[in-house]
């Protein structure tokens, strides 16, 4: 070991020690979707006859099924509305 090897040493390991911080303080990008084979959307949005609580509408992609759903402060469940497909109600 030589005495231009030392500093050499240090230094990559302060840009190594900043590597690896900076990839820890990174936020993990978000997973949506658990499996490939099943693809939803959800969007949450107001409805009609409910001033207080919004609605979240889950779409299955592969379907088109839509299912809207509140959660109900007031006895902690969710509570389904109503459930239907997309194409079925964009036919009519």
């Amino acid at each position: 070991m030589t005495k231009r090897s030392l500093p050499a040493l240090i230094a990559m390991n302060v840009v190594l020690l900043l590597a690896l911080v900076l990839i820890s303080l990174a936020p993990a990008p978000a997973i949506g979707q658990g499996f490939a084979s099943a693809r939803y959307v959800m969007v949450a949005g107001p409805t009609t006859g409910r001033t207080k609580q919004d609605v979240i509408y889950i779409i299955e992609m592969n379907t088109t099924r839509v299912v809207a759903a509140f959660y109900n402060a007031s006895d902690n469940t969710w509570q389904v509305i109503d459930g239907t497909s997309m194409l079925g109600a964009i036919r009519r």
